[in-house]
This record gives structure tokens, sequence and C-alpha cells, in this order.
């Protein structure tokens, strides 16, 4: 094998955007997650037939016999009398109570099914909450795996799912379920790493990060129906917290340091020495830049690194 000088100047977006490149099988255990998700999703006919799941949920779920009987309650007083009559209200309330379940949410917990403060995040209800969120937790999580290895991995996302978890059954009742708690706590994680620790190998497009960012906003409006939004919101929260002690931990603390004598050291007028070639940038604009000569005895700097063929 051997190295030589591509024919071209380098391109800054591929430079900018390059990523370590993902293979399944360097991903097991996301790939668990997701086999696990589909199974459960097959069994439980994508979330139309509960009663073989029951034990997933967070709590004990209302059977389906007395949903529908509620429902078909309210639909005949609603046809007789209207949806503003004292008797729909009052069966409303029953309905409501019913499908989102608050009282005594730690009942079956305490009595040892420790499993259901992690198992809700299997739970999916539609092919398309399937389908996306098996879709994020495969780029963020292998991505997150290889950095983490596998063990630290699921641990990470057992917390996540725990925290989630108990945040929306506290805040929405306990008839809930879903992955995207967690994909927003794996979210959380790399964005948060990424801000301390630039050089840590973490990175999502800023594209990706407003538009999770966005559709976090936006599902707390409730213009797309039901979501766990609590889940959503603790899960990022917890998420972030872990990938921050991690960044920290693991040369964050230290470039953090350097950043602030390089801001000290511009202050004092001590001028820029180093200038990338293709961008102009020089150490002024980022301390945490590093720069390299090229053998066409050019200086670059690390996003702008010609690329080596072999």
């Amino acid at each position: 094998m051997m190295n030589r000088q591509p024919s071209g100047p380098p391109n800054p977006r591929h430079a900018r955007y390059r990523q370590m490149p993902i293979h399944w099988s360097g991903c097991p255990a996301t790939i668990f997650l997701i086999v696990i998700c589909c199974i459960v999703a097959a069994i439980s006919q994508l979330g139309f037939n509960t009663k073989p799941v029951s034990g997933l949920y967070f709590s004990d779920q209302p059977p389906q016999e007395l949903l529908e009987k509620l429902q078909t309650r309210l639909e005949s007083i609603e046809e007789a009398d209207g949806d503003d009559s004292p008797e729909y209200r009052r069966v409303l309330e029953q309905y409501k109570k019913a499908v989102f379940p608050t009282s005594k949410p730690f009942e079956q917990i305490k009595h040892g099914q420790v499993w259901r403060l992690v198992t809700p995040a299997f739970l999916h209800f539609g092919p398309m909450h399937l389908i996306f969120n098996m879709m994020w937790l495969w780029t963020l999580g292998c991505s997150l795996e290889t950095y983490l290895r596998r063990v630290k991995f699921l641990l990470l996302v057992a917390i996540i799912a725990v925290v989630s978890n108990v945040a929306q059954a506290l805040s929405g009742g306990t008839n809930f379920g879903g992955m995207s708690g967690v994909v927003y706590g794996l979210f959380g994680f790399v964005v948060v790493h990424g801000k301390l620790h630039p050089r840590g190998g973490l990175y999502l497009n800023p594209r990706t990060v407003r538009y999770m960012l966005i559709w976090l906003v936006v599902c707390f409006t409730g213009l797309v129906g039901p979501i766990a939004n609590w889940a959503h919101l603790f899960g990022l929260f917890a998420g972030g917290a872990i990938g921050g002690g991690d960044a920290l931990l693991n040369g964050g603390w230290q470039a953090l340091k350097r950043r602030h004598e390089f801001r000290r050291a511009i202050i004092a007028g001590s001028g820029a020495i180093h200038r990338c070639v293709v961008c102009g940038k020089t150490e002024e604009h980022d301390a945490d830049i590093e720069f390299r000569v090229g053998t066409d005895g050019q200086e670059y700097c690390e996003h702008h690194l010609p690329e080596i063929a072999s």
C-alpha cells in the first residue's frame, strides 16, 4: 500500500462532515436492541394487541375490553345527547383515567417487577413510530457503541430509559412506550460531548441537531397527537449530563483549559501563527483547531487535511 497526494485540492464539504464508516458487525448491542423492539412490535401487532406485552408497560394497563366498552358508551351518548352533556363528560373522564392511569404508577415495581423501569422503551404503536425510532437508534447507537463499547453503551441506554420512563410515568401516566426517550438521550450525549470535547470523536451534523430540537418543540405543541414528551425531555437531559461528564473526564477539561489559555493569550495580543490554505482560518477562530503541514508544503487545519488514498 502506498500514500499519494490527491490530484485536486481538498474538498471542504467532504472534510467537514467526514465520519468513520459504520458496519453492522461493529454494532451488536444496537442490533440487539432493534431486534427486541421489532419482536415486541410483532407480538403486540404494533400496539393494537397489548395483552401479550402487558408486563412490559410501566404498570398494569386496563383490560382492552374495558376501553372498548367505554369508547362504545361515549359514541352512543354523543349520538343521543351530544358531547356537551354531563353524562358524556363523566364517561370521558373514566375513559381518560383508564387510558392514562396515574394512580400508584410504581405498584408493580415495588413488588419486584423492576424491569418495567426499562421495558416501555421496547413498546411501539404503529409502523411509523417503530421505523423512525429504529432509524435514529441505528444512527446514534452505532456511533456511541463504537465510542463506548458494548457494555458501557447498554448501561447508558438503561440509565436513560429509566430516567425518561419514570419522568413520563409521573407526569403523563403509565400508558406509554417507545424508544424515543432513549434516542433523545443518545442525541443529548453526542451533542454535549461534542461541544465540551470537540476532538473526542463524536459529532452530529448541525442540520440534524436543528431537526431534532425542532421536532422536540413541535411534539410539545400537541399538533402531532399524544406524545411522551416528558420522556423526550428528561431523556435529553440525562444523556446530555452523562455525555458532559464523560467529555470532561476524557480530555474535555484539558480542552477547556487550553481554550481559556488561548483566549487569554489573544487578549494579551500574541497574534496568530497558523493559517489554513483552504479556509483561511487561524487559531484565533477556534482554540481547538489543530494545524498540519501537508506533503505539498502548505498548512491545513484539521478539517481540510488532504485525503490520503491507498
